[in-house]
């Protein structure tokens, strides 16, 4: 709970303080004034946050979680890792079977204005 609190926050600061959202690839992540993150309209869950350098530095973070793909049944893994300020998104389907193909896309960010 206090990593999705954490996650949430974090996210928050870096991209919703600036009121300006991501767009990576096809998917674009919004953030409300109550840190609620949102992919393409689906609630995101934040599953972990980890800071690449030093701790609480914000331009060096990786931040995992998971949402309801919008496009079709299932769910989405995704890793939004920001370097020196720079963002990319890592993404995967999540398979229901281990016979299934995996499917995954790596997207550079920018803000949209």
């Amino acid at each position: 709970m206090i990593k999705t609190i954490a996650g949430l926050l974090l996210l928050t600061s870096l991209y919703a303080t600036a009121g300006t959202p991501l767009q990576c690839g096809p998917f674009k992540i919004e953030s409300d004034e109550k840190g609620a993150v949102t992919v393409n309209g689906a609630s995101a869950k934040i599953k972990s946050t980890t800071f690449l350098k030093a701790k609480n530095d914000d331009d060096n973070v990786r931040l995992h979680w998971r949402v309801k793909n919008t496009k079709a049944p299932g769910m989405i893994d995704m890793d939004l890792v920001t370097r020196e300020g720079k963002s990319e998104l890592e993404a995967e389907i999540v398979r229901t079977s281990p016979s299934q193909i995996k499917i995954r896309g790596s997207y550079d960010c920018e803000k949209i204005k």
